[in-house]
């Protein structure tokens, strides 16, 4: 995949999470700096998401952990487990509510 086909997928899951975010946890904030998007509870708990153009790989921080996922057949997949980018968001911002 090219550098601009990566930061093409990168900026539609950018935009599809700050209108998801935004629609279904309007308590929360979401910012985007450049390569990083936040989203952040009253309490000042955060998921950071952010591009890793180099090695093409979109990265998720949150209280669980950390974990990096690669653009293939469509989705973001986990380049360890081989699970989706969906599922380890859901799983942090059940957290962020806590």
């Amino acid at each position: 995949m090219t550098e601009t086909e990566f930061l093409s997928h990168v900026k539609q899951l950018f935009d599809q999470l700050a209108l998801r975010i935004e629609a279904d946890f309007p308590d929360f904030d979401v910012n985007q700096h450049g390569a990083i998007l936040e989203i952040e509870n009253d309490d000042g708990a955060k998921i950071i998401i952010n591009q890793q153009t180099a090695m093409q790989e979109v990265w998720l921080a949150s209280r669980e952990g950390g974990y990096h996922f690669k653009w293939a057949e469509g989705v973001w997949i986990n380049t360890r487990d081989g699970g989706v980018f969906d599922e380890y968001l859901s799983k942090a911002l059940s957290l962020l509510e806590d």
